[in-house]
């Protein structure tokens, strides 16, 4: 989303006047969530201004965030992890806050059936998650928004230590420990999310379709 993001880490970009992060924000709030880690790394200080709005949220600063992917987000804040709850993407802009369930009895992770796609998607197998790849046909492409147990958030920090034992594990996304690489010691629910629910924008393009301000942008 260059040039913006020179200035403002994406999850802050303003859309149609409200910020992605905010969305998600209102979202766990619709649902009487207020206890909210937000991890940030690239420019962090510019998230500071959400204390005047969100006086509660509590940030976990992740400075290794160029030395690897997501899952060194996650190790940042596994330690207040251990009695589960949500994981979402920074970057979604949540149109439905039903998305999110109030007290889910089982660990899930939100996906849409597509017959193709160049996303990231997972499969399903034996009523469960599974598989989470780049691109694929007949599958769920995925959302960045999960639920997880005590019991699978426990499972998750104790096969992150484990995946980080070997130097090359800091490269993988979080998703891929209970969907790919440890998927025997999870079974996680689809929960399914209508495309509309939540409005996944990558690129400035796309963002100026949403929003016409940004039109100036485009070449």
């Amino acid at each position: 989303m260059v040039p913006l993001t020179y200035e403002t880490p994406k999850p802050l970009v303003s859309v149609n006047g409200v910020s992605f992060i905010e969305t998600i924000i209102e979202a766990f709030l619709s649902k009487g969530i207020s206890d909210i880690y937000v991890v940030r790394g690239y420019k962090k200080e510019c998230f500071d201004r959400l204390l005047e709005k969100y006086p509660f949220l509590r940030f976990i600063d992740n400075d290794d965030y160029d030395k690897g992917n997501n899952i060194l987000s996650f190790e940042k804040m596994a330690s207040e992890f251990p009695q589960g709850g949500y994981i979402a993407e920074a970057d979604l802009f949540v149109n439905n806050p039903d998305v999110i369930e109030v007290h889910p009895m089982s660990s899930y992770y939100l996906g849409t059936p597509v017959e193709k796609t160049d996303d990231w998607c997972f499969q399903e197998e034996n009523r469960k998650a599974t598989n989470y790849q780049k691109g694929g046909e007949h599958c769920f492409q995925a959302c960045g928004l999960s639920y997880w147990t005590p019991g699978d958030a426990k499972m998750l920090i104790s096969d992150l230590s484990e995946l980080l034992k070997n130097p090359q594990g800091k490269d993988y996304f979080w998703e891929f420990i209970p969907l790919v690489l440890f998927k025997e010691h999870y079974s996680v629910r689809i929960k399914p999310f209508h495309l509309g629910d939540i409005t996944e924008i990558d690129t400035i393009e796309e963002l100026a379709e949403f929003d016409p301000s940004y039109k100036q942008y485009v070449c």
